[in-house]
């Protein structure tokens, strides 16, 4: 499995998102935007990301994934990171 569909999955348990999201276009764009927020020495919290995801993904928050572990928010950044370097 890839970085990006590592993070895509992370972000769709956490953020309830629908099962065809994140896109390729969504993710790239979360990523992009949650790396202009870390460039300037800000570590992203849980609202940094809803806010980021929400913006992206009009499934936001409307599907639970129940028994699927919630990946801590600082792996989903490393791994935004990883992704976009790639």
């Amino acid at each position: 499995m890839s970085q990006d569909q590592l993070l895509g999955t992370a972000l769709k348990v956490k953020f309830g998102l629908a099962s065809i999201e994140p896109t390729q276009q969504q993710l790239q764009a979360i990523k992009d935007a949650a790396q202009a927020l870390t460039k300037g020495g800000h570590a992203l919290n849980d609202s940094d990301w809803g806010a980021i995801v929400k913006r992206h993904c009009p499934g936001f928050g409307k599907y639970v994934y129940k028994g699927l572990d919630n990946s801590d928010l600082r792996a989903l950044l490393a791994l935004a990171i990883q992704a976009s370097r790639s």
